[in-house]
């Protein structure tokens, strides 16, 4: 059992409202001109959204992208310390205290490298996890929201309405997880599959994202691996939790893939990139075969789109924020 403590801690902070900006997500927007908030509007009683995984990267810019909305929320942040969704009744506690109207699971582990590393980790935390919260949601007639990875999609074209082929035991392992959300609470499921989101507040050589792995590199003057032959699109963290935040508010159902909808890069390409943004010499980078279990789909975003989202952030712009981020960082420390 939970001590009263922990319950009195998650009740604190459901309370907090609105305070200062964090940089994460407030680099990322353009406070006058959000395509979506000239649409449909939100009712006046505050959404109250449980959210799991709010100390990691996703988790941690949704909570502050929720309490930061035009609308009204009452934002309820799970995170580590308190306690392994894994561990039976954790997620049950956690809902029954804060009474959501909508969980967002985005508790998990990512990475095709760290899924591989420890496997019995990956399906603990992305399908054991994963059943409780969503029996607990169910239990508690809250609308299950669940963060998945458009790596479950394998390679191709690829809509909501694609087969899934997952190459690895991450997106296996996402795939289960969609699988016992829809079978737990199916009423009201929202399914986002998430495409490369990359920005402030992920470290780089967390095996988690390309991108800040490159930047530090470039800065460091270190070689630079880049995977012969292989392109990616990547979403700016700002854009990724602005869609959700988007879909939450209207209440929509199923699938929704969020990615930019950019032309896909070829990591050579960005790896260049970052040397340019760091003042680093393009030799730093050196092509290499990937490994095995990696996919590169082109996700389209049109049903994103046509509840009026866009990406505000193309990939220079997002790497020379990230770059400016952990600079930042790098003199702070």
């Amino acid at each position: 059992m939970l001590g009263v403590q922990r319950t009195e801690r998650l009740r604190l902070r459901g309370r907090r409202r609105l305070g200062p900006a964090l940089p994460v997500v407030a680099a990322g927007e353009e406070q006058h001109g959000r395509q979506e908030r000239a649409g449909t509007p939100v009712d006046s009683a505050a959404m109250n959204v449980l959210v799991t995984g709010a100390s990691g990267f996703v988790g941690r810019a949704l909570v502050d992208e929720l309490r930061h909305r035009d609308g009204a929320y009452e934002v309820h942040p799970l995170e580590r310390s308190d306690g392994d969704l894994a561990e039976e009744g954790v997620a049950d506690v956690a809902i029954a205290e804060a009474r959501p109207d909508v969980v967002v699971h985005a508790a998990a582990r990512i990475g095709v490298v760290r899924c591989d590393e420890e496997p019995e980790q990956a399906l603990r935390s992305n399908v054991l996890a994963t059943t409780l919260v969503a029996r607990a949601a169910s239990a508690h007639a809250a609308r299950l929201a669940y963060l998945s990875t458009a790596d479950v999609y394998g390679d191709g074209d690829v809509d909501e309405k694609t087969p899934v082929a997952p190459a690895s035991l991450y997106a296996l392992s996402k795939w289960w997880g969609e699988e016992v959300a829809r079978l737990y609470a199916p009423k009201g499921l929202t399914v986002f599959r998430l495409v490369n989101p990359y920005g402030p507040g992920v470290g780089p050589g967390q095996g988690k994202g390309a991108i800040p792995t490159m930047l530090r590199q470039a800065e460091s003057r270190e070689p630079i691996p880049a995977f012969r032959g292989e392109a990616r699109s990547w979403t700016w963290i700002g854009d990724t939790v602005r869609a959700i935040g988007l879909v939450l508010e209207r209440g929509e159902e199923g699938v929704f893939n969020v990615g930019s909808g950019d032309e896909p890069v070829a990591l050579t390409a960005a790896a260049r990139l970052a040397c340019e943004l760091a003042g680093a010499p393009e030799e730093l980078v050196r092509e290499v075969d990937a490994p095995p279990g990696r996919v590169t789909p082109r996700v389209s975003v049109e049903r994103l789109r046509a509840l009026g989202w866009r990406a505000e952030v193309g990939l220079e712009e997002g790497m020379r924020r990230l770059l400016e981020s952990l600079r930042a960082a790098a003199t702070a420390a």
